[in-house]
């Protein structure tokens, strides 16, 4: 299935977030976060994703779904509970620096994950790409022609580049966002592709 028509197929509603980082104690103090515990964090994100996302929609998850962990069974299970307490039935990931790879556990909790999500078009807009990624691109597929760039990681503290923004809960009041809106708001932000290119890392000779 194309990656539109996995986002839009039939009447769902699709919605984007990223870094939520679900049970992770650092989180609370290395972003500032206003939260009390880690427990009432992740009760706030979880009521947050519910109050928007329907069960029959999608969210797109732009890394780092939990937080940095060891993964014992203690916290698999809890994991667990926190998927289990998101009401949206698909969540689709685009895997993060503490996103597991490659354990079935994790996996068998998403729709589909992936390293890398590009596509065109969303409903009411047909040839504009774009690509989402955990790390923030500098330039990114499609960039000369207006494509638009998600990422998270950085929480907040990139300014943002051209038709890009941070999609992580600390910028966008620890909630998701519709994405179809999202993208025609970036849209129509100007943006020229520079006639020329002046260099900005100087010639060297070869190491």
């Amino acid at each position: 299935m194309k990656t539109r028509d996995l986002l839009w197929k039939g009447r769902r509603r699709t919605f984007v977030t990223a870094d939520t980082h679900f049970g992770d104690t650092v989180a609370l103090r290395k972003f500032s976060r206003p939260f009390g515990s880690v427990d009432a964090a992740d009760k706030a994100l979880v009521a947050a994703i519910n109050a928007r996302v329907g069960r029959q929609d999608i969210l797109l998850h732009v890394g780092d779904l939990f937080g940095d962990c060891e993964w014992t069974r203690s916290e698999r299970l809890k994991a667990k509970r926190l998927r289990d307490a998101i009401l949206c039935r698909r969540i689709v990931l685009v895997s993060g620096n503490t996103d597991p790879v490659g354990e079935r556990w994790f996996d068998a909790m998403l729709h589909e994950s992936h390293q890398i999500l590009s596509w065109r078009g969303w409903p009411g807009e047909e040839r504009t790409r774009v690509v989402a990624c955990h790390y923030p691109m500098r330039q990114w597929q499609g960039w000369p022609s207006g494509a638009l760039h998600l990422y998270g990681h950085v929480h907040g503290t990139l300014a943002e580049q051209d038709r890009s923004t941070d999609v992580g809960v600390d910028c966008w009041n620890y909630a998701p966002l519709d994405l179809a809106r999202l993208l025609t708001t970036l849209k129509r932000r100007p943006f020229a592709c520079p006639k020329t290119w002046p260099r900005q890392q100087p010639s060297s000779e070869p190491i």
